[in-house]
């Protein structure tokens, strides 16, 4: 393996994935009953972290939470707020370390993000308001885009 393919898999690479779940979930929603909800221009702030944490047992397995908060408001009054982490718990063998950081930032990321989305919308509707559609994030290309800039704040660092 070279240093230009840090992220080559070997042979016997596997990821399973052994369950996916809603760690944590907070829904607040302000006094609506005055507001004429088919006259409201929502303004949407979307927070997203992700974050990996290694579990101890069994080995290799880490838990991959990703959190989500938005908070929607009307002429600066807060409408809703839903704060979210979705969570999985992903086992990997035979990646390299760069491998697996990618895969469990960028693939693992990618996976939970449509089950949060649809949990926002369904706390949403069940608070009294509609749908909510969160446009999509490609967690894979920020990881990468993440990396390329440590990497070039690395090299300026050293020159």
């Amino acid at each position: 393996m070279t240093d230009e393919e840090p992220t080559k898999l070997s042979s016997t690479a596997e990821l399973k994935v052994h369950r996916i779940y809603t760690k944590n979930s907070l829904f607040e929603s302000a006094n609506i009953a005055s507001t004429e909800l088919s006259a409201v221009q929502p303004v949407i702030d979307l927070q997203v972290h992700a974050n990996v944490y290694p579990q101890a047992l069994p080995e290799n397995t880490h838990e991959v939470v990703l959190s989500l908060q938005i908070t929607v408001k009307h002429n600066g009054a807060l409408l809703w707020r839903v704060q979210l982490q979705q969570a999985g718990c992903y086992a990997l063998t035979g990646f390299t370390l760069d491998a697996e950081k990618a895969v469990l930032n960028g693939f693992c990321m990618n996976q939970l993000y449509p089950y949060a989305c649809a949990e926002v919308s369904h706390l949403a509707n069940q608070g009294g308001f509609g749908m909510v559609y969160l446009q999509p994030i490609d967690f894979a290309q920020q990881y990468k885009e993440q990396q390329l800039a440590a990497a070039l704040e690395t090299a300026a660092a050293l020159n």
